[in-house]
C-alpha cells in the first residue's frame, strides 16, 4: 500500500477496462490517481476508495489542450506536483488502405496518437517544474500495441497510430532524459477485458470463438492476458524501481512478439 505513496497519478481512458485495472493497482500501491476518460469514472473511483484507495473522475477530452490543462491543474492539487502520467486512452478497430475514409483515419489517429501527444506535451511542460526525486522530475507511460509492431491485416490505422506512440516515446525520451523525465510504452498483446461479446462468452462459458482460438493459438506462454498484467506493467515503469529504463518499449503479449 506505501509503495507509491504521496504520488499524484494521472490514467487516462480510465472508465473501463485496462484503464480500470490500472488505476486500481496504482491507488492499491498508494497513489492518488486521477482517473481521466471521456466517459465517466465514477465507477472506477468508487471501486478505488472501496479498496481504501484514493482517486478523482475527472470527464475530459485528452485531444483537447483546455481539457488536459484542467486535468493537470486538478491532479497536482493534492501534493503540488504531478508524479506520472499513464497515456492508456485508445480505441480498437480500422479497416484496410482502399476502405480507409479519411474520417476513419482522422478518428483513429485522434484517439489512439494525439491523446498521447497533448497529454505527454503537458505532463512535461509540468514535470519540468518539479523538484528531482533521486534524479527523477517525472514518469510518462503509454499505451502502444503488439499491432504497432506487426502487421496486422484490417487494422491500418490502428496499428499506424500505435506505431506512431512508441516513435512518440523514444522521441520524449531522448529530447527530455538529461531533464529527469523518465517515458516508457507498454505494448499489450491480446488482452480479455469482456468487452467484445467473444471475450464475455470466453469469460463466462469457456466458449472459443475464431479470434480467441486464433490468439491462443499465436501466443507461446499458452493463455492470454487480463487487464491486471498490465496493470502490474505500469506499477513498475510508474514507481522508483523505474530509474534507468527509458525509451523503452515493454512487450506485455506472452512472447507473441517474439514468435
Amino acid at each position: 500500500m506505501t509503495a507509491l505513496a504521496g504520488r499524484s497519478i494521472v490514467v487516462t481512458g480510465a472508465a473501463a477496462g485496462l484503464g480500470r485495472a490500472i488505476t486500481l493497482r496504482l491507488a492499491t500501491d498508494g497513489a492518488h490517481v486521477v482517473a481521466v476518460d471521456l466517459r465517466s469514472s465514477t465507477e472506477t473511483v468508487d471501486a478505488v476508495r472501496a479498496a481504501g484507495g484514493s482517486a478523482e473522475a475527472i470527464e475530459a477530452d485528452a485531444t483537447s489542450s483546455a481539457d488536459v490543462e484542467r486535468v493537470f491543474t486538478a491532479a497536482a492539487a493534492p501534493t503540488g506536483r504531478v508524479d506520472a502520467v499513464v497515456n492508456n486512452a485508445g480505441r480498437f478497430g480500422g479497416s484496410s488502405l482502399l476502405d480507409t475514409t479519411d474520417e476513419e483515419w482522422d478518428a483513429y489517429l485522434d484517439i489512439n496518437l494525439r491523446t498521447a501527444f497533448v497529454m505527454t506535451r503537458a505532463a512535461v511542460r509540468v514535470m519540468l517544474g518539479q523538484e528531482e526525486r533521486d534524479g527523477v522530475r517525472g514518469r510518462i507511460v503509454n499505451m502502444a500495441s503488439q499491432l504497432g509492431i506487426t502487421g496486422p491485416p484490417g487494422a491500418l490505422t490502428y496499428s499506424v497510430a500505435k506505431a506512431g506512440v512508441i516513435q512518440l516515446t523514444r522521441q520524449v525520451a531522448v529530447d527530455y532524459g538529461r531533464e529527469g523525465i523518465l517515458v516508457n510504452a507498454i505494448a499489450p498483446g491480446r488482452i480479455i477485458t469482456g468487452d467484445h461479446p467473444g471475450e464475455r462468452d470466453y469469460l463466462d462459458h469457456g466458449t472459443i470463438d475464431a479470434a480467441t482460438e486464433f490468439s491462443l493459438m499465436r501466443t507461446p506462454f499458452g493463455r492470454l492476458g487480463v487487464p491486471d498484467d498490465i496493470a502490474a506493467a505500469a506499477a513498475y515503469l510508474v514507481s522508483d524501481d523505474c530509474r534507468f529504463v527509458s525509451g523503452a518499449l515493454l512487450p506485455v503479449d506472452g512472447g507473441w512478439t517474439a514468435y
